[in-house]
């Protein structure tokens, strides 16, 4: 209904996350992934960080309705992934970081789901008071 443009960093799958292995080549994780690092963390003369990026899985069922783990499978937040490489570009850890990199989804639009369900949930709530309020003010 509506156009808009949304900016996002390019990130991978929790899946493929789990592939890796440790001494995989620079070149081996970013076929894994299918994605490049994102940015430079550190570089020395004994090691380089390299920050990658992946989405959670996350789930959506009404409060009511929660159990362990039924509902609806939906993207969760971005997370980084931290590999650290030796001198000889083989990954010697891994590691998720929540706070190196805030990474969020910019969308310029009018969400017309956010105004339907504004609509559902408090148009007839406006309605019962009306009906409530003029229908006992009534002779």
């Amino acid at each position: 209904m509506t156009s808009c443009v949304v900016k996002a960093p390019k990130y991978t799958s929790v899946e493929k996350i789990f592939e890796l292995k440790l001494g995989m080549s620079k070149e081996e994780i970013s076929n894994t992934l299918n994605l490049k690092p994102y940015y430079l963390k550190l570089l020395t003369d004994t090691q380089s960080i390299y920050l990658y990026k992946y989405r959670v899985t996350d789930r959506a069922v009404l409060p009511f309705l929660l159990k362990e783990a039924n509902g609806k499978e939906v993207k969760g937040k971005y997370v980084n992934l931290m590999v650290t490489y030796n001198i000889y570009d083989k990954a010697i850890k891994f590691e998720s970081c929540n706070k190196c990199d805030e990474s969020t989804i910019e969308e310029k639009k009018f969400d017309v789901n956010k105004l339907a369900t504004f609509l559902t949930v408090t148009l007839p709530v406006v309605l019962v008071f009306l009906g409530i309020t003029y229908g006992t003010a009534a002779p």
